[in-house]
């Protein structure tokens, strides 16, 4: 019995080396700007959906330029879960999130599930004030776009600046 639990214990320490070990490779590694493709989803009802670098969206400078201050460059991550795709840019200064629906009206019912905040006119399909949780909400076709900065500016100063950043990354956005 002693001579398994020991191995049990060796077994159990070698694995969480070995997980703590390729997550601290990755949090040193670059961001790659490239295409990812992404598999079929198991419902062929549910379009394909492509991943894509969402810190390519929006060059550093142009954040910076925007925003009127330095920012931490951002890094990307991409993630599924189920059939939604979340593609998020973000450094301590500013977080964009991208949520791939893949399909409009599942964007748009969860959209419209959050809770009540001051709509903003002009900016993709419906966009919100979310202040003081975040900067802004836009929902444009399969996507919801979340931009919160983290730089200390004033909340208007915030709120124009994630407006434009959105703009930005809307207008970049793969079809």
């Amino acid at each position: 019995m002693y001579v398994l639990r020991h191995h049990m214990f060796i077994v159990t320490g070698l694995l969480l080396s070995m997980i703590a070990g390729c997550s601290d490779e990755q949090a040193n590694q670059s961001v790659v700007h490239k295409q990812i493709n992404v598999t079929q989803p198991a419902n062929p009802q549910q379009p394909i959906q492509q991943a894509f670098d969402p810190c390519a969206l929006i060059s550093h400078a142009n954040t910076e330029e925007i925003v009127g201050a330095s920012v931490t460059a951002p890094s990307a991550s991409v993630d599924r879960l189920g059939n939604v795709m979340y593609l998020n840019c973000s450094s301590d200064d500013i977080h964009i999130n991208i949520e791939s629906w893949g399909d409009a009206s599942k964007a748009a019912a969860s959209y419209d599930f959050s809770g009540k905040h001051p709509s903003i006119d002009g900016l993709g399909d419906k966009a919100r004030n979310t202040q003081p949780l975040g900067e802004i909400e836009v929902l444009y076709g399969s996507y919801i776009i979340s931009v919160d900065l983290f730089l200390g500016l004033s909340r208007k100063d915030e709120l124009d600046a994630a407006q434009e950043i959105a703009r930005v990354v809307l207008e970049n956005l793969p079809d």
